[in-house]
């Protein structure tokens, strides 16, 4: 199936942006819903296919006056309040994942039951025992104020989606990883100090991650809107099933920035107290339905994630919108 349009909340972030690029580039015309104070608006250049819906708050009906009454083949709905760790006050984190799903929701249903593919997250999840691969029917007792709003988002969403007659998909995602990440995420910071040669202090490293690079959770994001056999409420992990330690990323960063290894302080601040040793995801169930798996490397992936960023050109964002590495 080829999505003819699609609305994108949250299209100025990390993993929005990419997408919106990706659907551009397949022909499909894009509604982007951002908050309007968002900084992120200058990575989506206005072109013929694309039109920008800043928002002030998100509600069914800015969705619907942004939108028109044509109803878009889907929804991929990334909004989500809290990414940010500074950002997590509990009325704010509700308002900006359970309501905002809801209202993503009812503005769906007046289209006339388009299909609305939300992300959830990895950090819904207890912790497990290392080695455990976590799948979609582990326990979800969240460790922190995030993981409880995306888990009570999925749940009051996926009641909201039955009463409602609109079939909803979540995609748990884990470790998204790529160009474009926020500057305090793991990737950034560590290249921001490498390249001043500056120290970083850092936790002993041995916390093993599930990676996936932001184009390959592109890929998936259009097989949750185009496949099928997805069953509607239903949760599935968006991950490699892989375990990746926080110290080996790390030194590839270090590796490919010909930085030393001695600027890397491991240990030289102790791990977060929520923050679980091994958090490893069980793909299985989405593959099964999909055929998806990740292609990307970390290697591939880290030198992507340090190349400079080319400039739209033509009015639109290009895929592959990316320097190769000097």
């Amino acid at each position: 199936m080829r999505l003819g349009s699609a609305v994108v909340t949250g299209a100025t972030g990390f993993i929005g942006s990419a997408l919106v690029r990706r659907l551009l580039a397949g022909g499909c015309a894009v509604a982007a819903a951002a908050p309007a104070r968002s900084t992120g608006w200058a990575r989506l250049s206005p072109g013929q296919r694309l039109r920008q819906l800043p928002l002030e708050r998100l509600t069914s009906d800015a969705l619907l006056d942004g939108v028109g009454d044509e109803p878009p083949d889907v929804v991929f709905h990334l909004a989500s309040a809290g990414v940010n760790p500074g950002e997590r006050a509990p009325g704010a984190l509700l308002e900006g994942n359970v309501g905002a799903l809801v209202a993503t929701l009812e503005a769906a249903a007046r289209w006339g039951g388009t299909r609305v593919v939300f992300t959830g997250s990895c950090s819904e999840y207890s912790a497990v025992r290392e080695g455990q691969l976590v799948d979609e029917g582990a326990p979800r007792v969240p460790s922190d104020l995030y993981g409880a709003a995306k888990a009570a988002a999925h749940d009051y969403g996926r009641a909201v989606a039955r009463a409602l007659a609109v079939p909803l998909v979540t995609l748990r995602l884990f470790g998204v990883y790529g160009p474009g990440e926020a500057p305090h995420r793991l990737i950034p910071h560590l290249a921001a100090r490498l390249r001043a040669r500056e120290r970083v202090d850092l936790t002993p490293g041995t916390q093993l991650r599930d990676l996936t690079f932001v184009d390959d959770v592109v890929e998936a994001l259009l097989l949750g809107a185009t496949t099928a056999g997805l069953e509607p409420g239903a949760a599935y992990n968006v991950c490699s099933g892989r375990p990746t330690s926080v110290r080996e990323v790390c030194l590839e960063v270090a590796r490919q920035l010909g930085a030393p290894e001695s600027l890397l302080d491991f240990g030289g601040r102790p791990p977060r107290p929520d923050e679980p040793p091994w958090l490893v995801g069980d793909p299985r169930r989405f593959r099964a339905a999909t055929r998806w798996r990740p292609r990307t490397h970390l290697s591939l992936g880290v030198a992507a994630s340090l190349a400079p960023r080319e400039a739209p050109r033509d009015g639109e964002l290009s895929p592959g919108s990316y320097a190769t590495p000097p």
